[in-house]
């Protein structure tokens, strides 16, 4: 990464969390959502770089989300932290995909469960008291 840019040296029109209120995730770069988990970069790299060179080594997207966090540390500028923050997103984003192979929860099963009194789950507060 020859040049080190920050994210607040971006037109605030081009940065990626003002991009994603705007324009929504689903119209996001890749790199920009990377960045986004990010948060920070180093003293070497800004987010955005950093997110760029990750999807690079990884080989993309489903690199990224195929990756161990042991891999993740292997690009520079991924310590441990990052690299399990990473991994922890990736995961939500597997658990959440359909079919991911997790059963779903059941909305009949869930409305059915008792809840703890006074909790706002409960029967009284669905209109069943």
């Amino acid at each position: 990464m020859a040049q080190h840019r920050k994210i607040t040296d971006l037109p605030a029109a081009a940065r990626p969390r003002e991009r994603l209120g705007r324009v929504g995730a689903g119209r996001l770069r890749d790199a920009e959502l990377v960045a986004l988990i990010i948060g920070s970069g180093t003293r070497k790299a800004g987010s955005l770089d950093l997110g760029r060179l990750i999807l690079k080594r990884l080989g993309g997207p489903q690199g990224v989300r195929a990756a161990a966090p042991e891999e993740l540390q292997q690009v520079p500028g991924v310590g441990p932290a990052l690299a399990a923050r990473i991994a922890a997103a990736m995961e939500l984003a597997r658990r959440g995909a359909p079919g991911a192979g997790r059963p779903q929860p059941d909305a009949s099963a869930a409305a059915a469960r008792p809840s703890a009194p006074g909790c706002a789950g409960g029967a009284a507060a669905r209109g069943r008291g």
